[in-house]
This record gives C-alpha cells, structure tokens and sequence, in this order.
C-alpha cells in the first residue's frame, strides 16, 4: 500500500505566510473609492468637480463638451405631410444624456422656415441607441425646404430656442435624406412674424356655384428682412364697431424676404345665416390666424361683401 506524500517544510511555510496575509485584509475590512464632489451632468453639460482618492481636492473641472453625434439617419416622407425619422445617437461621454430631438427646415438663404420637436431621448454614457420619431409638416412649407437640420437640447430647452442651445453635433441633409455639408453656421429659429411683416393686396369676395359658398381672393407679400408666416382671418360683423357674428382662418402662408403669394381660399361660415346679417367683413393677417388676430395695433382690412340673392340691388341686375 501506497502513503500519501507530506508536505515540505518549505511548503508549510510558505502556506503559512500566504494565511497571515488574508487575516490581515480581513481584520482591516475592504476598502471603498473616495466618493466623488457631485455626480456628472448630462452629456453636452458642464462637468462636475471630481477627488481623487489619495489626492488633494483637484478643484473643479474646466467646462468640457461631449455632444451627442447622429449616425445612420433616414428620412421618409409621404404625400400627406407626414415625414418619419431615423437615426441613431452615440454619446461619447460618460454620463447620461436626455433631451429633446429637434428639427429644422431651412430655405435656399439658410434661413429656418420652421423648428420643431419630433422626440425624446435618453442615451447612456459611452452607449448609443436607435430612435425613430415622426411629425407632420404642411406642403407650404415643405416644398420650400431646401435642406433639413436635426440636431438635440437639453430637456428644459425649446427647439425654438434663440440662438439655438444644441447639445449634440447638427446633423444636415436635403429633404431626400442626403447628407448635407455639415460645416455650416447654426441658424437661429424663425422669428414670431408680426402683422407689420405682411403687405395685404388684391381682397375681393367672390360667391357662386352650388352650393353658392363664397371664396376669397388675396396677395399676401414679405416686406420685412426676415421670414413671416401667419394665417389670414376673415371675420363677419351685423354693423361696425359690434361683436363678431363670425370668424373663419382663410389660407396660410410661409414666405420669403420679398416672396409673395396669392391664395384663393373658399370660406365657409359655421351658420349659413350670418351671411345675410352680415354688413362688414374685415380681413386680418396674423400668426396665429383668428385666434389672436384684432385690435387696435391690428384693424384689418375692409372686404366689399357680394350682392345678397334677395337684395334690391340683385333684383335691379337681374331685370
């Protein structure tokens, strides 16, 4: 029968240094990192004051910008205004970054025809993540487009922000989904258009057909050095100076420094009754259309009404 081999002495010893030393870590208990000043902000934020463990309080970090960065974007967009988008977000930094997606159409001047919000997002430090946002956007302003800008903001931050507060790289295409130069300046946001912007002409109220609904006739021109955009607004009053009977939005417009446009828009008034207690239609222009548009900075303008069917001056014509 076979004994079992011992153990050396130096092998005992060395076992025996080997126990001494977990006893020791045990009896101490293990060791945590300093904690940190105060934890990291988003990505594209303001980096907070750090200590190293060891070492002397090295003060607050300088500011440090880590913006987000687009990739493998796709853009989609279908006949009824609605315009889907694709695209991924890397954030290269170390903390979290959350926001908003933005985006920008830009004219032929690089001048924003509109910004809007199309998303959230949240993107872990040194990950990224796929998103896929949609909106609509009227033909107006479309077919204006000359280019696209997607680009993100802080959560508190508003896509019509001025000048734009971006916490990512702007990613630029052309409506086809093409990329874009990437090198161009930031635009700010469309400014609000005020009445004074827009140059009405050309009024006229036509009525006929069947049914014998009305349609109104009007040029509206950019005379600032600007962007302006608004809604026309035709209200109808039982004599001057009264409450309205009736107020209709009649044709939208985006237009150009010096652009113009003529719309014929048909009107159609919620009771067909106030066409014949009506005395004084007015025509106002505004951003906001009915909602917002009147007094006394904003008159509007006076609109000849059509001949009533039952009227003397009707009878006269058709004898």
């Amino acid at each position: 029968m076979s004994s079992r081999p011992r153990m050396g002495s130096d092998a005992r010893k060395v076992l025996g240094w080997v126990l001494m030393g977990l006893a020791v870590v045990w009896g101490a208990g293990c060791k945590k990192d300093a904690p940190a000043a105060s934890a990291p902000v988003d990505a594209g934020g303001e980096a907070a004051a750090t200590v190293d463990a060891g070492v002397p309080d090295a003060g607050a970090l300088a500011k440090v910008s880590k913006p987000l960065r687009f990739s493998n974007v796709g853009l989609k967009h279908v006949q009824d205004g609605g315009v889907t988008v694709t695209y991924t977000l890397t954030n290269p930094g170390t903390a979290q970054g959350r926001g908003r997606t933005c985006l920008m159409l830009l004219d032929e001047r690089g001048l924003a025809i509109d910004s809007r919000l199309i998303g959230f997002i949240t993107v872990k430090g040194g990950w990224e993540d796929t998103f896929e946002d949609a909106t609509s956007v009227d033909d107006l302003r479309w077919n204006q487009a000359r280019s696209l800008m997607l680009f993100t903001t802080a959560s508190a931050v508003s896509c019509s922000e001025s000048p734009p507060a971006p916490t990512s790289e702007p990613f630029r295409m052309l409506p086809t989904g093409t990329p874009a130069p990437a090198n161009l300046p930031l635009p700010d946001p469309p400014p609000d258009s005020t009445p004074a912007d827009i140059e009405v002409s050309g009024l006229q109220l036509r009525q006929g057909g069947t049914p014998p609904d009305p349609t109104l006739t009007y040029t509206v021109k950019n005379v600032s050095d600007r962007r302006a955009s608004g809604t026309g607004c035709l209200r109808a009053y039982a004599r001057e100076g009264s409450y309205a009977l009736e107020e209709v939005d009649v044709g939208e417009f985006d237009l150009a420094p010096a652009a113009s446009s003529t719309q014929t828009v048909p009107v159609a008034f919620h009771k067909a009754r106030h066409w014949e207690e009506a005395t004084v239609l007015r025509f106002f222009v505004d951003p906001y259309g009915c909602e917002m548009s009147g007094g006394a900075g904003n008159p509007g303008l006076p609109v000849d009404l059509p001949a009533k069917a039952d009227s003397e001056e009707a009878h006269h014509d058709a004898e």
